[in-house]
């Protein structure tokens, strides 16, 4: 008989080795992870959940949001839950936690729940059984790298392998780093990349957190310099067998040289001479024709990598419909930030 409780003591030794045992890969759900949200961002609440089967847990799922006036905002869970489903009994775990959330969020007021869960999980009878709908689909982009660099060298796209040889005759030299200032140089090279597209990353306290509170030796930034400059960088974290680019940016200025190109690749062959077997570029949607080249240039320049597109379901549940004009009122707010943000 399985039983679930709001977790707030177990331990983080505890929750990370079962989700060692049962993941390849799942950054957003270690104990860490919530650490980092409530560091990094002051309104953040972090919600972990567990089913034990007696002593042992057989379940595991985080989330995390925002409270402002009393309200949770939009409950965000990334790649969750995450089940043991050695003895068949994932159906009847899965439906334990998202109970005990369903409880967790009247209690604490959440308005509504937005919860990513990979395709190949087969959890939608679940999801539907508790008044969950499907609201949207996103894809992860992930490089495999158990065959080794010789392998992946053959099977990336002529395109890149040429782009990388250009940068190599360019002189473009890659370099790992845990120096604070070379985290600083990363992050003006995102914000010069959002400005350029358009979009919002995390913001430089998210960076910070992470650098302190995730393992020092689990969390790194790679810097591609050329001509004595840094113009191309990005943020890694480590988790399990799986090295996680979760942002990147760069200086108009080096684009002619591809640094982008030799960046990722030195970041991949560093990554199989340390014995990971994947490389996670992140989450991309199917950009619509009506976009225009630039949305698939970016799509084009991951696919190059022939790497797995791995589907998710965005599935969402509205908890308190009086109060979405709240949520309306917020996501405005964030648009101005941005808009904001962009001007500067």
């Amino acid at each position: 008989m399985f039983k679930y409780h709001l977790v707030n003591d177990l331990s983080k030794g505890l929750w990370n080795s079962f989700l060692e045992e049962h993941s390849t890969g799942n950054f957003e759900q270690c104990f860490e992870y919530g650490e980092i949200s409530k560091k990094a961002f002051p309104r953040s609440n972090v919600v972990r959940l567990a089913c034990m089967d007696g002593s042992k847990v057989v379940g595991i799922l985080q989330g995390g949001y925002s409270k402002y006036f009393g309200f949770g905002m939009t409950l965000g869970v990334m790649r969750g839950p995450v089940l043991d489903s050695k003895d068949g009994s994932s159906i009847r775990i899965a439906e334990d936690l998202l109970k005990a959330l369903d409880n967790y969020v009247k209690e604490k007021r959440v308005i509504e729940a937005r919860i990513l869960v990979p395709e190949t999980w087969q959890m939608a009878d679940i999801f539907n059984l508790f008044g969950y709908s499907v609201t949207g689909r996103l894809n992860e982009y992930v490089v495999t790298l158990e065959n080794g660099t010789d392998w992946l060298w053959k099977h990336i796209s002529h395109n890149k392998r040429r782009n990388i040889k250009k940068a190599m005759k360019e002189n473009v030299d890659v370099i790992e780093s845990r120096r604070i200032e070379d985290l600083l140089t990363f992050y003006s090279m995102l914000e010069a990349a959002e400005r350029r597209g358009g979009f919002l990353s995390y913001p430089l306290s998210w960076f910070k957190a992470v650098w302190n509170i995730y393992d020092p030796d689990l969390s790194k930034v790679f810097l591609a310099f050329w001509n004595g400059k840094a113009v191309s960088g990005v943020f890694t974290v480590l988790h399990s067998k799986t090295v996680f680019a979760l942002a990147a940016g760069s200086f108009k200025e080096g684009w002619k040289v591809r640094p982008n190109d030799i960046l990722h690749w030195k970041v991949m062959e560093w990554a199989c001479e340390n014995g990971y077997t994947r490389y996670h570029m992140g989450l991309v949607r199917d950009p619509p024709p009506t976009k225009g080249m630039k949305a698939w240039g970016v799509w084009r320049w991951k696919r190059e990598w022939n790497g797995n597109l791995n589907r998710f379901q965005v599935f969402g549940k509205l908890f308190l419909p009086r109060y979405k004009l709240m949520l309306k009122a917020k996501k405005l707010a964030e648009k101005g930030y941005r808009l904001v943000k962009r001007l500067k």
